[in-house]
């Protein structure tokens, strides 16, 4: 196999600038520049899934600290001081804080640029726009396959808010649309929350295609001291999934960015809840599949018979295919059957050398074990 990976780097956005044109409307031009993991070798490696899930449950425990002090102090004014309110003592600073979208269950972390390292981890913020509030227009972005892996669920009407210690803001949506690198984004006199993602939203695959929902802004308020304990309950440790392939397997070729690999798709089965979707989880349960896909092919291509019994001991070493150079001929489609969080099985199907080639890997507990492969 070639030690080349064929998935694309995730957007990262540049070149931003506001403007107000002639009648004080304020529009954004986004410049959007989209690298490839082949060109640059930008790695994809599998147990960066799980570090993004940790740093993304960390993260959101930190806000949620930093709302939840706030939250108390905030009620202490309110309790000591008659005349006192809370909002003349709590005062607002902008900057990292919650995203929440009631509609599609979303609650997330956000944090500064959009950097690959904070997207692995967080809803990134363009630093060349305003943080949210009235009169300002601030740009979020987030990886497919991850935060907003539903955003072309909302409709117009549907509320968003922010939160930061303090403050919360209201945001109403007005729509979104599909577009291209560099195309300009009009967005309300009275402030605007633009989100940006890759379009398709399930994609696996380098896409330049970009998913845009623009909501207006609409109220401001204090911080209420009930959204710290609703948001403390979408904190869920991370999983470290196992995978029961043969030690002898050097772990660099089971990483996706050490195999010339078509992406495909990721779709559901089952009853998934919407936080499942809308995290890390999903890519950690595809990392543990593709381990398993890997395995599978690199015992094929180094005729290793005893490492295929060992990944799946129930179906014959196919030796038709043992010794050769293995090539990816079509995008690996993948879907995971989960019920809430609990994941039950993954399977992965594409086609090597022209032969079709599909991998179901069944979870039990933290363990995925290979239960077959099947050939045609």
């Amino acid at each position: 196999m070639k030690r080349k990976s064929n998935l694309g780097a995730h957007a990262m956005i540049s070149d931003k600038a506001i403007v107000r044109g002639k009648k004080g409307g304020i529009r954004i031009a986004i410049g959007i520049v989209l690298v490839t993991a082949a060109a640059v070798g930008i790695a994809y490696p599998i147990w960066w899934n799980n570090r993004s899930a940790t740093g993304a449950a960390n993260l959101l425990r930190k806000d949620l600290t930093k709302l939840q002090q706030t939250s108390k102090g905030a009620a202490s004014t309110r309790t000591v001081g008659s005349t006192q309110s809370a909002s003349q003592t709590c005062k607002a600073d902008p900057g990292p804080g919650i995203l929440s979208i009631p509609k599609l269950s979303l609650t997330a972390p956000v944090e500064q640029g959009l950097t690959d390292g904070v997207l692995n981890i967080a809803i990134g913020h363009d630093p060349s726009t305003s943080w949210p509030g009235p009169n300002s227009a601030s740009l979020f972005a987030a990886h497919d396959v991850s935060f907003f892996s539903r955003l072309n669920q909302l409709s117009p009407g549907d509320i968003i808010t922010y939160t930061v210690p303090c403050a919360t803001y209201t945001f109403k949506v007005e729509g979104a649309r599909i577009t291209s690198p560099g195309s300009p984004i009009s967005v309300p006199n009275e402030g605007a929350l633009i989100l940006d993602t890759c379009y398709p939203p399930n994609a696996l695959w380098y896409t330049p295609d970009r998913y845009i929902v623009t909501a207006s802004f609409a109220s401001s308020g204090p911080q209420d001291p009930r959204v710290a304990s609703s948001l403390s309950s979408q904190v869920a440790p991370p999983i470290n999934y196992t995978v029961n392939v043969p030690p002898t397997i050097p772990p660099q070729e089971l990483q996706l960015a050490n195999n010339s690999q078509e992406m495909g798709q990721l779709s559901f089965t089952g009853s998934p809840s919407a936080s499942f979707q809308q995290s890390n989880a999903p890519l950690q349960v595809e990392a543990a599949g593709l381990e398993g896909w890997f395995a599978i092919l690199h015992a094929i291509e180094s005729n290793q018979p005893t490492w295929w019994k060992a990944i799946v001991s129930n179906v014959a070493f196919p030796q038709g295919m043992a010794g050769g150079t293995l090539k990816s001929t079509s995008p690996l489609e993948i879907t995971e059957d989960v019920t809430g969080s609990t994941p039950h099985s993954i399977t992965l199907t594409g086609s090597i050398n022209s032969t079709s080639i599909k991998v179901t890997g069944t979870f039990t507990g933290t363990q995925m074990s290979v239960s077959d492969v099947v050939f045609n």
